[in-house]
């Protein structure tokens, strides 16, 4: 459960970038809302995805996989930072850009199940394509196939990629990382789970998240002291 808690470091990521890279002002007192919307989006998702009422504590054991979803973390920002470069520069390319995203997908996916073995193994040729989707046993791994490959990937990547043209890369890794709020949401709605505690905190949390980057840095003048005019703003 910790590993989308990790996952959403990517709000770190961002903003990070846009300062060391662009010189883009990024301090607490130049996007104070910035950092704020961060700060309280990764404590949702943590309460969210680490706090187990039913266990009475928090999930905190550390492994390989939290050091992947790191890196995870680190690549995926990085790649909302460039993707939104791209798109800002050439807003009508972002179906070139998807193909290209679908594809490396696609390319990886099929080099890890070659490397991974089970291709070799008795019957496996009923996995591939298109027996996958003649096979009765296996019509709710197809469908599952089919949604992951057509909604998931590739209009996700579509409408990422074009969305990423008008919203600053900061803002959208905050967007991005209310999937668990979702995936909490959509349990509920179709496979009648029930909300812990820790899901509507969590889930209050990352939608505070996102209010806050709707403000402006004015909204915190008096929080660092600045005058009401933009003299004693200025001189501070």
């Amino acid at each position: 459960r910790q590993y989308p808690f990790l996952g959403s470091a990517t709000v770190l990521v961002c903003p990070a970038l846009e300062y060391f890279i662009d010189k883009k002002p990024m301090s607490l007192k130049e996007a104070p809302q910035t950092w704020l919307a961060a700060v309280l989006c990764v404590v949702g998702v943590g309460v969210l995805e680490l706090f187990d009422p039913a266990g009475g504590g928090l999930s905190t054991t550390v492994g390989l996989g939290d050091i992947l979803s790191l890196i995870q973390a680190v690549g995926f920002g990085t790649g909302v930072y460039m993707s939104e470069k791209m798109m800002k520069n050439n807003p009508s390319q972002a179906l070139p850009v998807t193909a290209v995203l679908v594809a490396t997908t696609a390319l990886i996916s099929s080099l890890w199940c070659m490397c991974d073995g089970w291709m070799l193994q008795p019957g496996s040729e009923m996995y591939t394509l298109p027996n996958l989707f003649f096979e009765p046993s296996l019509r709710n791994v197809a469908a599952a196939v089919a949604w992951t490959g057509i909604v998931s990937t590739s209009i996700n990547f579509f409408v990422e990629i074009s969305a990423l043209g008008k919203v600053p890369p900061a803002e959208a890794s905050v967007i991005l990382a209310t999937e668990p709020l979702w995936a909490a949401l959509f349990a509920s709605l179709m496979f009648h789970e029930s909300f812990g505690l820790n899901d509507v905190v969590g889930g209050c949390l990352i939608v505070m998240a996102c209010l806050a980057n709707t403000l402006k840095p004015s909204h915190f003048h008096s929080v660092f002291g600045y005058g009401n005019n933009d003299n004693d703003l200025k001189q501070k």
